[in-house]
């Protein structure tokens, strides 16, 4: 009985002590709220015949958690009749098949968003504005953003040139939640934890010096 007993009290402790080593805790998933307003250049190069790519380049001075740079590059197409336009940073949606896909990149630090951007707007000839409003789809991240998902809200104003050489200029206002997945982390083990074990263990050994005496 008494060799059973210490049989299955080496396990139990191996396994209480195991279990204060690696034992892991996931924190709940975050929510960031987010909005802030981006000064935006954006120069264009025609592409394909009715088909435009936009460099984009901007900085905020309210933005949030160090995001205050914004950089990407998006395709657009422009009725040239109605002023009506759509941008995106996936080439496909146009037709262009043989373009890799780009993205719009929030921070320059160590905290990053990625994501890409989808648009519509339309121009005013009369004054060479535009406005817009659309979606960035967060794909990921940097630092406290690393696997990061959710949806930005934007709308911006533009201000058109007839000079190719010279820059669109755009304010653009971004808002709305990051969520960042769960932290995975492994604790040290407790005190109490590794007190139990290393104390079963000993009661063990003791049980077994006992019961080998008794036997004598």
């Amino acid at each position: 009985m008494v060799r059973l007993f210490t049989t299955w009290l080496v396990p139990v402790a191996f396994t209480l002590l195991g279990f204060g080593l690696n034992v892991k805790s996931a924190t709940a998933q975050m929510i960031n709220e987010f909005s802030a307003t981006y000064d935006v250049l954006a120069f264009s190069r025609s592409v394909t015949p009715g088909i435009t790519a936009s460099t984009l380049s901007g900085t905020s001075t309210d933005a949030p958690y160090g995001l205050t740079t914004i950089n990407g590059l998006t395709y657009s197409v422009v009725d040239p009749i109605t002023g009506f336009f759509r941008f995106n940073t996936d080439p496909t949606v146009f037709g262009l098949q043989d373009i890799p896909s780009s993205e719009v990149v929030f921070g320059s630090g160590t905290n990053k968003l990625f994501g890409t951007d989808s648009a519509t707007g339309v121009i005013d000839f009369a004054s060479l504005t535009a406005t817009a409003t659309g979606i960035f789809t967060i794909t990921g991240g940097e630092g406290i953003f690393t696997g990061a998902t959710g949806t930005l809200n934007f709308s911006e104003v533009d201000t058109l040139s007839l000079d190719p050489t010279i820059p669109t200029r755009a304010r653009a206002t971004v808002n709305g939640r990051i969520y960042v997945p769960p932290v995975q982390k492994v604790p040290e083990p407790t005190v109490t934890t590794t007190l139990l074990a290393i104390g079963l263990i000993a009661s063990s050994f003791e049980l077994r010096k006992h019961y080998s005496s008794n036997r004598r």
